[in-house]
């Protein structure tokens, strides 16, 4: 008897499991990429279950960051998002589409508080790097 009434006192106050697809749609579309890196190391303590592992920018040639642009952080959001769609066996083409639109975005908005010329060419290099990915990121 006992037992059952400390089984179901735990089963009580167990908070529901939040389903991690939700979670995961929710740190990469609902979010801004200022607070996606500004809550990242939270959201790691408070989800250990998601990979949040990187590599970066996977740009063998100009790396993640030039003297016109900074996409590491954009990146970083990128891999948070194929790993864990992947990890959860909802990787296919709309979600990858999906994801690469968000990296888009989120390059664009690196480049938004450059200066004149340093945002022409950071915009540039981001349609390189979207095409690229969407070119090259495959299912």
């Amino acid at each position: 008897m006992h037992a059952v009434v400390l089984a179901l006192a735990l089963v009580v106050a167990t908070p529901p499991a939040i389903d991690d697809h939700h979670l995961v749609d929710s740190i990469l579309f609902d979010i801004d990429l200022a607070t996606f890196t500004r809550q990242r190391t939270s959201l790691r303590r408070a989800h250990p279950q998601l990979d949040w592992t990187t590599d970066g920018c996977s740009a063998p040639v100009v790396g993640s960051a030039g003297r016109s642009f900074n996409f590491r952080r954009a990146c970083v959001r990128h891999d948070f998002g194929y790993r864990n769609t992947k990890r959860l066996g909802s990787f296919d083409e709309p979600m990858r589409h999906a994801i690469d639109e968000r990296f888009h975005l989120d390059m664009v908005e690196s480049c938004a508080p450059r200066r004149n010329t340093y945002k022409i060419r950071c915009l540039a290099w981001a349609e390189v790097f979207y095409t690229s990915v969407r070119a090259m990121g495959g299912l």
